[in-house]
This record gives structure tokens, C-alpha cells and sequence, in this order.
């Protein structure tokens, strides 16, 4: 009787011992997955025309923990046709004794790339003419063909002649930007020829009256003259009688000659302080646009005791040369997402650096409309996204995906170890 109930007890003994044995094996298992799964996966939309499963679980390194039975992806269509945006899909992972489990992969994809401006290699123009847009086309490797009545042009001066230099810009509709400096030759208009004939008609129809005219007064003078002249001069020879016209009619003339001169002059004198009025208003209003220009400030951070400008830079591998970048967002005060900045440590980023919890973060949107963020978190990340100190914790999720109008800094503490800032 006590052998049945040793041998019993052992059997019971050695079955307790095997169950938390392969408890042990599951739990290590499913550590792993833990520890190699990536549950966040960024990608550039240009890379990838079209998002497979068998790519997901390379990017998400999903088979390195087990075997993958299955993906779902939450939105198919959008998988074929990849278009900027979060998207989820589950991955099923069959571990140690057939034991299956389920884990979420978020796939963030990105536009980094910006569109193409195909330039002609010459433009020529005539003064006037407005910029020609239709000579240029603009395609983006994810939106297609960009309409050219929407590049921004500066640089170009219709009434200047001779060769400018103008930039072009496309933006796509992540808000990756082009630029392009083309150059363009500004030629003279042809003379208008029917207002040539108008003004020779003109002058045509003028000319017998004026000569009539001094005509006339030649022979008032002439006339004059010789009523003045005594009786005793009637002997003068044809000779001074001919001198004396000559004379008198060259008078008219000249005076007639002065009198346009002036009025030349005048209208000349007049039009001439016009232009130089008309410059003064332009100078004076020109002066009054750069002063209303100077007073908008747009696009900026202020944080630590400077001012940081920032531009577009979705998705970039690395951070701006100069300034910040919006690695995710746009940089809106009020478009209730969070807005993700990157820049250089040391460089324009440096500041980072000083902020604590409760530091005052402020930005100007491009609109300048302006918030003031406070700051609740500061951590170190690695270059995969997690906490320097606790490499369990995740650190992508809170920083990037949580919604609301917050905003995080990120600049470069090593070559792996970046320092990260979340306000809100």
C-alpha cells in the first residue's frame, strides 16, 4: 500500500516537474518573440509600390522568434496601392509545442522623397510675358504628375531685359520639397507698327499747318517791315530786300523752333518728376512690405534662448544642415497631431540638450499662428526606438503615435544614442 502511494506521489512529482518545465520553455519562447519582434516598422513609400507579407515579416523580423502561420493586414487596398499613412496588421507566430500567438505590427509609411522638375535647357521670353509655367513639367514617384500651374516661381521679372535667373519649387503632398534654378532670356517686344503709322499720319497732318503759320507771320514781319522803312530806303537794291526777308523769316522760325523746344522741355520736365514720384511710392511701399515681412515671423522654435527655424523634412534619414526638420507632422499649432523635430547636436539643436521636465517649448507654424508646449518627458532613445536605460521599453509609440497636439525634439547625444524631448 505505501509502494502504490510512493510511486503515485513520484508520478505526481515528476508531472509538477515537466508542467513547470514547459511552462519554462513557453515563457522563454515568448520572450524571445518579445525581444526580437519589431512592432514598428517605417517605410519609404518610394521604396515600396506595394507592402507583401513576406516583406512585413522581414521588416518586423517576426520569423526570428518562430514560425509565422499568418498576416492580416487592416487595410489591404491600401497594402497594393501604398499610399503616406499608419497602418496596422497582425502577424500569428507559432512558438515552442505548437503554442500560437498573436502580435500587432504598426507600419508608418512615409513620402521622403520629392518630386522631380524637368527643366528645358533654354526659355526665351519677350519683355511683358508672363512666366511660362507649361514649359515645365513636375512628377512625384508617389503622387504622379504635379499640375505646373502649381510650382511657386521667384526670380522673375517680366519688364527686366536680358538673362535672369529664376528658381522653381514643386511641393508634394507630404510636404517634400524641390527646388530648381533655370535660367530665362527677356528679349524687347517688336514696335508696335500700327501705332508708328498713327503717330506718322499724325505728324503729317501737322506739318502744312505749322508751315502755313510761319508763313504767315514771315509775312506780317516782312510786311512790317516795310512799312517802317522811309521812303527814301525804296532804292535798296534786290539784293538787301532779299536779305532783310531771309533774315526775318529765319526769325519766325527760330522763335517758332523755341517755343516747341520749350514746350518739349516742359512735358519732359513733367513727365520726369512724375517718374521720380512714382519711384519714391514704389520705394516707400516696397520698404513698408519688407517691414510687414521682417514683423511675421513663421516656421520657427523657441526654446532654451534661441530661435530654431524649421522646414520639411518627412521621413529624412538624417537631420537638416542648418535649422530643424519635421521628421513626422507638419509643424501645425492646431491641427490637433503631433509634430516630431530633428536637428544637430552640436549645431542649432544644442539647446536640446538643457531642457528639462516643465521646460517651455514655443512654436510658429507656417501660418503664424503660435503655441507654447510644456515639456512632460525626457529620454534617452537608441537609433531602434528604445529607452537607453530600459531596453524593454519602447519608446516609438508614446513619442510618435499617441495622438493630440504635442510635439518631441530629437537630436544626436552618440553615432546611437539620441537625446529625445516630449511636450504638450
Amino acid at each position: 500500500m505505501k509502494r502504490k502511494y510512493l510511486v503515485g506521489l513520484v508520478a505526481l512529482l515528476l508531472a509538477a516537474a515537466s508542467s513547470v518545465g514547459l511552462y519554462q520553455l513557453y515563457a522563454g519562447a515568448e520572450e524571445k518573440v518579445e525581444t526580437s519582434f519589431r512592432p514598428n516598422v517605417v517605410i519609404d513609400a518610394s521604396d515600396y509600390p506595394q507592402l507583401t507579407a513576406q516583406q512585413l515579416v522581414q521588416l518586423s523580423q517576426a520569423d526570428e522568434s518562430g514560425t509565422v502561420t499568418a498576416v492580416s493586414f487592416s487595410d489591404e487596398a491600401a497594402m497594393r496601392d501604398l499610399q503616406p499613412g499608419i497602418y496596422t496588421a497582425n502577424v500569428a507566430i507559432q512558438i515552442s509545442f505548437n503554442q500560437e500567438i498573436t502580435r500587432t505590427v504598426t507600419i508608418n509609411v512615409w513620402d521622403k522623397q520629392g518630386p522631380d522638375i524637368t527643366v528645358p535647357k533654354t526659355v526665351t521670353v519677350t519683355t511683358g510675358a508672363e512666366f511660362p509655367v507649361e514649359k515645365y513639367s513636375v512628377s512625384d514617384a508617389v503622387d504622379g504628375k504635379i499640375a505646373s500651374e502649381d510650382l511657386s516661381v521667384t526670380g522673375y521679372d517680366a519688364n527686366k531685359l536680358g538673362q535672369q535667373r529664376v528658381t522653381l519649387a514643386a511641393t508634394d503632398q507630404a510636404g517634400n520639397k524641390t527646388t530648381a534654378h533655370v535660367s530665362v532670356k527677356v528679349l524687347a517686344a517688336e514696335a508696335d507698327t500700327s501705332l508708328t503709322a498713327a503717330n506718322e499720319e499724325n505728324d503729317a497732318s501737322e506739318s502744312p499747318e505749322t508751315s502755313e503759320a510761319a508763313t504767315a507771320e514771315s509775312n506780317e514781319t516782312v510786311a512790317s517791315t516795310r512799312a517802317t522803312t522811309p521812303e527814301a530806303t525804296t532804292t535798296t537794291s534786290e539784293d538787301e530786300a532779299t536779305t532783310t526777308v531771309t533774315e526775318a523769316t529765319s526769325t519766325s522760325q527760330s522763335e517758332i523752333k523755341e517755343e516747341v523746344e520749350t514746350e518739349a522741355t516742359t512735358e519732359t520736365t513733367t513727365e520726369t518728376a512724375t517718374a521720380v514720384t512714382t519711384n519714391e511710392e514704389t520705394e516707400t511701399t516696397a520698404s513698408a512690405n519688407e517691414e510687414a515681412s521682417v514683423a511675421i515671423e513663421t516656421s520657427v522654435l523657441k526654446f532654451a534662448g534661441v530661435t530654431v527655424p524649421f522646414g520639411q523634412s518627412n521621413g529624412a534619414s538624417a537631420a537638416p544642415g542648418s535649422g530643424a526638420g519635421t521628421w513626422m507632422g507638419s509643424g501645425s499649432v492646431s491641427d490637433g497631431a503631433p509634430t516630431h523635430f530633428i536637428g544637430h547636436n552640436p549645431g542649432d539643436f544644442a539647446g536640446v540638450m538643457s531642457l528639462d521636465v516643465g521646460s517651455t517649448i514655443t512654436v510658429v507654424d507656417a501660418s503664424g499662428a503660435s503655441r507654447t508646449y510644456t515639456v512632460y518627458e525626457v529620454l534617452d532613445v537608441t537609433d531602434e526606438g528604445y529607452n537607453n536605460r530600459n531596453l524593454q521599453d519602447d519608446v516609438l509609440p508614446r513619442m510618435l503615435y499617441d495622438g493630440g497636439e504635442r510635439i518631441s525634439l530629437q537630436t544626436c547625444i552618440s553615432d546611437t544614442v539620441n537625446r529625445c524631448v516630449l511636450a504638450r
